[in-house]
């Protein structure tokens, strides 16, 4: 068995492209329009709603484009391995990306936020 993809829901068209292809560096590779009478089936929404597939060698991620309110506490995220940890966390900065750092003993968890407020969990490649 193997991942195939993860799906999310973001706010907006403008926020997803600026978070997972600009910040990420992820290429948008489709963009999908789920008829209402699907949409319906699958999520109980009767309504079209516009899924970008963002992709990378080993990444494939469906952002739902869709206004909606997180439930707290929210622990769905996604975790994503990096070559350049430091890179990224300083890029996070220049994108006003918020960072969340979490620890308990000699652990540290670092937490991306995209700007619907998906978390994605980053770890340095050894």
């Amino acid at each position: 068995m193997e991942l195939n993809h993860i799906g999310i829901t973001n706010k907006s068209e403008e926020q997803a492209l600026q978070f997972y292809r600009d910040f990420l560096g992820l290429e948008k590779t489709r963009e999908i329009l789920l008829a209402p009478e699907l949409s319906e089936q699958l999520f109980s929404l009767s309504r079209e709603v516009k899924v970008l597939v963002f992709e990378k060698t080993g990444i494939k991620i469906e952002v739902f484009i869709s206004d909606f309110h997180h439930t707290n506490p929210n622990f769905t995220h996604f975790g994503i391995m990096l070559d350049n940890f430091s890179e990224v966390t300083e890029k996070a900065r220049r994108f006003n990306v918020n960072i969340i750092m979490g620890r308990h003993k000699d652990k540290t968890v670092y937490f991306l936020k995209d700007f619907s407020g998906n978390l994605i969990e980053i770890k340095q490649k050894s």
